[in-house]
Order: structure tokens, then sequence, then C-alpha cells
């Protein structure tokens, strides 16, 4: 066996093989002896066909996968003792290589190429105890508490009829039908439905339902009364089908008001959050802050990994074998064109220098990801989707989390995901922070304008 490494440039090599007859000739005889020992062929006995017969019947099929099982033993067993860091996987050089017309009497040598893309050496800079950061203190503000308080009050109330005015989180049930001008149409569509005040989406429908109560009448264009398309409307206000046509003027009887009774603040409603400090108000309150200050902070702190993401993208500079890569996205889909290719390749470049520079951190900090650790990462996620729903059937809990360690898909991004929270958090360990104090407001919207930015990348 030959084996030539040609350089193209510094990440973009070649590695020539030729496979020699020395290299599969023995093989071959041996898996011809084994075929002959157990071929039964109607008009021989069981192991004594003629080698000939099964060399012309299996011989080419038996050949072809010696030599791609030497090829590929080879090809990778030269990459492994070299040590090669290599992106995608070795492709072959559609420019050398060619169709073999596999003779399997009279053997020769065969040569293959392939191109492959090596991985740089990367020494990450702006991650060092100099490097500075900045973290939002988030100061959290009594109207927040009052809204947490309530919305929690709201959920643990009860539902009661009003009969006073309505108010803005109330539910209210509307039996509409369909106007012709400004009367009800003959033969007009007629529904039913309910809709929680909060949500109209036209200004002027929701201040004028705000001063109506339980038996009072309501027009409204029934395609603007909530921000929704025109077949969440269809289904679930008209509860029309396709076949039906209908306008979109309705004027509506309001049948029914439900409003939420807050629960009151008494023993039994302390006794939901589960800690024992909490007896009164006074108590809630300092719970609730917390609470949602610790919900602030890791806001914060991912923010800040973002902001060190950014840093470390600018300040180094990453290059890739793009000659290679773009041959490889193009060979391995099959369906993208070279326009896509060219627009999107820069996006597909930023994440793949990124995650080479995230290995990298991860290797210098000796972070490993186990398999308990992603057991463990699958079992917190589903306890947390199904504490959500009252269901906690723990053996379905189990059998999902089991389920989920056998999708190749769920568990790379299950350990992406694990990798990048252990990187951030020893890059966190140790660059400096630069404390500035925020409010509430101005941190949100701070977190808006960089999920905009990202999102438009």
């Amino acid at each position: 066996m030959q084996i030539v490494r040609k350089d193209v440039d510094a990440l973009n090599i070649s590695i020539e093989l030729t496979i020699e007859t020395s290299d599969y000739t023995p093989k071959f005889e041996n898996e011809l002896k084994k075929h002959k020992k157990n071929a039964q062929l109607k008009g021989f006995r069981k192991g004594m066909t003629p080698i000939s017969v099964i060399k012309k019947m299996y011989g080419k099929s038996i050949l072809s996968e010696i030599i791609n099982e030497t090829l590929q033993d080879k090809l990778f067993g030269y990459i492994d003792e070299q040590k090669l860091n290599y992106l995608g996987q070795p492709l072959p050089n559609q420019d050398e290589n060619f169709v073999f017309n596999l003779d399997v009497n009279n053997f020769q040598d065969y040569k293959f190429s392939f191109d492959l893309g090596l991985a740089p050496e990367i020494n990450v800079k702006g991650v060092s105890s100099t490097d500075i950061y900045n973290y939002f203190d988030v100061a959290i503000p009594d109207s927040l508490i009052d809204e947490e308080i309530s919305a929690t009050r709201r959920r643990y109330g009860k539902s009661v009829e009003a009969t006073d005015t309505i108010q803005n989180m109330d539910m209210v049930k509307l039996e509409a039908e369909e106007l012709d001008g400004s009367v009800i149409k003959e033969g007009g569509w007629k529904t039913e439905f309910s809709v929680l005040v909060d949500v109209i989406h036209d200004v002027n429908v929701k201040k004028e339902i705000l001063t109506k109560k339980i038996g009072d009448n309501i027009t409204f264009d029934i395609y603007t009364l909530e921000d929704k398309d025109a077949t969440h409307v269809d289904k679930y206000l008209l509860k029309k089908s396709d076949d039906v046509s209908t306008g979109n003027l309705f004027s509506a009887k309001i049948i029914e008001v439900s409003r939420i009774e807050p629960a009151e603040m008494n023993e039994e409603f302390f006794q939901i959050f589960g800690d024992e400090s909490i007896i009164d108000e006074s108590s809630l309150r300092e719970y609730m802050r917390k609470d949602i200050k610790t919900y602030y902070d890791n806001q914060a702190l991912q923010f800040m990994y973002r902001e060190i993401m950014d840093g470390i993208m600018d300040k180094n500079e990453v290059a890739l074998p793009e000659v290679f890569l773009k041959k490889y996205l193009k060979e391995t889909n099959e369906n993208i064109s070279d326009q896509v290719l060219e627009t999107e390749f820069e996006a597909f470049a930023k994440n793949m220098r990124w995650s080479l520079q995230k290995a990298q951190l991860a290797k210098e900090y000796a972070i490993e990801v186990l398999e308990e650790d992603l057991r463990k990462h699958f079992t917190s996620s589903v306890f947390s989707y199904m504490r959500n729903y009252g269901n906690m059937d723990y053996s379905f809990i189990t059998q999902t989390v089991d389920r989920l360690m056998k999708d190749k898909e769920q568990v790379n991004k299950a350990y992406e995901e694990i990798l990048a929270d252990r990187v951030f958090s020893k890059i966190g360990e140790t660059v400096k922070r630069n404390n500035i104090s925020i409010n509430q407001e101005e941190f949100v919207q701070k977190v808006k304008e960089l999920n905009e930015r990202v999102n438009n990348l």
C-alpha cells in the first residue's frame, strides 16, 4: 500500500492511496475458498464447486467488497496515525478517481484520491482574567412583584359569574349573528364563542366592551376582533367549513361573563408555595422578590455569555478550508443549489468557527459530557414539562427519557447544550465582570434588541 499526502494549502489536502495486488490478493483467495466450502450449486456437491465457477459467479462482488474494506481501513488508519484533525468526511476526488473495471483474472493496482479539509489550530483569545464583560444587575421593582402575586392569585382563584361592568381580564361569551349593513342578515351565519377581553385586538371594540355588561350587545368585524389569521377565525370563532361564505360584520349579545375571583391571601394560599417561611404577605413578597431576582440574574448571565461569544468571534480569526467545505456541503446535500450555497455559506462558516473555538475551550478546560449527564439533562427537561400538566407519572418519565437517549439527533443537541453551558460557566469564572446596575424595563429592552439582532443574522 502506497499513501501520499498532497498539501493544496494549509487546510486543504488530498490523500492518494494505491492499493497494490499484494494488499488484496490473499484476502480474495481466502474468500473464494470460503464460498467454495459453503456453495451448493446445481450439478455440484456441497463444497465441490470449482473455484473457476465461484470466481465467475461471485468474484467481482467479493473483490469489490475487499478493495472497499481495505481502502477504508488504510485511509482512516493513516488519518489516525497522522493525527489529522479534519472536518466533515474525506471526499473522493472526482477529477482523479474513476470507475474501475475489476478483472478477477488479471489483478492490478488501484489508485484512489480523497480530498480532506483540516481543522485549524486555535488559540482562543478573549477568555482570560484580563478580559472584561458587562454583567447587568437588574433591580426588581415593586410593581413586578405586585403583578406576580396578582397572577398567582388569579391562577389559584375561582371562576364566578360577573353581572357588573366588564373588566379587562373577564372572559365573555358571545352569541353572534351576521349583519347585512346595520341589520341582522336574513338566513345569515350564527355562531357562539368566548373571548378574553384582554386579547381583543380591535382597540375600539375593546374600549366599548369595557362599558358593557351581561345582556348588552356589541358590533364588530369578526376578522379583526383578535390578532389572528382568517383560518383561525373561520375555525374557532365562526366555526364554519370552507364551502360557507360569510361577511365580516357581526352583532353579538353578551350572554355570559366569567371572572376569576383571586384567591385570598390566607394560610391555605401561602402553603401552595411549599416554603415554610411564607406566613404572610410580607414574607410572600420577599420570596417573590428573590425568585424573580434569580430569574433575572440568570437572564443577565445568559446575556453576558452572548456578549462573550460575540467578543470571542470578534477577537479571533479562524481560517477554514472553504473550498473543501463548499464541496462537502454540495455533495452531502443533493438539493442545494450553487446560489443557496453561496447565500448561506457565511452563516454556516460562522457557526463552524464558533463550534471549533467552543470545542477547543472544552478541551483546554478538560470538560466532558458523559452518558449520565445526558440522562440527567433529559430527566430534568421531561420532569419540568410533565409538571406543567400536573402529570407526575414517573414510569412514563423514565420511558420518555429512555426513548430520547436512543434518538441520535436529540442526544447530539443535548450534548451541545450541556457542553456550551459548561464552557460558558468556566469562562464566566475566569473573565472579569463589569457589574452595571439597570432597571428591569431597560434590561428587558436590551434583551429584546439582542434577540432581534441575533434573529436577523
